[in-house]
């Protein structure tokens, strides 16, 4: 049973009508079918819905009408495209809680595609990512996130983005592009091409390679500062506040036991 990202509904029709229809071409008993209509509609909290039209329904209502229509079908899968991309952030984050605690009680497989890698994180058991029609790396999503294969999946996942500095391997240390010298942890492939930090596994510490702060952003819950190692950008996130301002130099270290290294073929080394 499918799921649309613009809802898909029968405008003409009401709400009862839009969830019965796809049972009424089956040819299942009137009974039966208002009995599933309203399990349906009390399991997606849209009871008092039933005898309205998708004209009258705010976003989030029409997309558990699209969801009800769906799962009136008792499917064996369930195919959402990207169903909350039309949705507002705040409504956005209301519906994957509610689609993730529906998909848990229903017991039912779902395939749910989405450019959203928050969604993908946050609602998935196993992730997909794909890259023009390939598939770059599956897996759980702690597991996509602590060891990324390659390139593509480490820029992908992860927000704010990895930092990704390309350069090369000598006397131990990463030279990285625009002249950054970083450190490596023990044994570190000689032939790594790219190193890979998160911004919240950058430490900030008295012993830390000087950084020049180019633009502070407070979120309240942590802090995201991008800077300069000479002329090498990067991004931070610290848990705790930070009172630099734009042209002051801060001290930031990788935590080493959390660096990600690719070779030059892009993939993890």
């Amino acid at each position: 049973a499918m799921v649309f990202q613009n809802y898909a509904l029968y405008p003409h029709m009401t709400v009862a009508g839009n969830m019965a229809y796809g049972l009424k071409i089956r040819g299942l008993p009137k009974p039966e079918i208002e009995r599933r209509v309203q399990e349906a509609a009390d399991l997606l909290g849209i009871g008092a819905l039933l005898e309205r039209r998708p004209r009258q329904l705010s976003g989030g209502q029409r997309q558990r009408v699209a969801m009800g229509r769906a799962i009136v079908r008792d499917p064996q899968v369930f195919l959402f495209d990207e169903p909350l991309s039309n949705l507002d952030a705040k409504l956005r984050v209301q519906m994957r809680s509610e689609i993730r605690e529906l998909q848990q009680r229903l017991a039912t497989t779902t395939i749910y595609v989405t450019h959203d890698q928050i969604e993908a994180m946050t609602m998935a058991d196993q992730i997909v990512v794909m890259n023009s029609g390939r598939i770059e790396q599956a897996g759980a999503p702690l597991d996509l996130y602590d060891r990324p294969a390659n390139l593509f999946v480490a820029g992908f996942i992860g927000s704010p983005a990895m930092n990704l500095l390309h350069g090369e391997v000598a006397n131990e240390r990463f030279h990285a592009e625009g002249g950054a010298t970083l450190p490596l942890p023990p044994g570190a492939s000689a032939n790594t091409r790219t190193y890979g930090i998160r911004p919240e596994h950058l430490i900030l510490a008295e012993d830390g390679i000087p950084a020049i702060v180019t633009l502070v952003e407070p979120t309240g819950s942590e802090t995201q500062v991008s800077f300069r190692i000479a002329d090498t950008p990067l991004i931070g996130a610290f848990r705790e506040r930070v009172g630099a301002r734009p042209g002051d130099t801060i001290r930031v270290r990788p935590d080493l036991s959390l660096l990600h290294l690719f070779g030059p073929d892009g993939r993890r080394v």
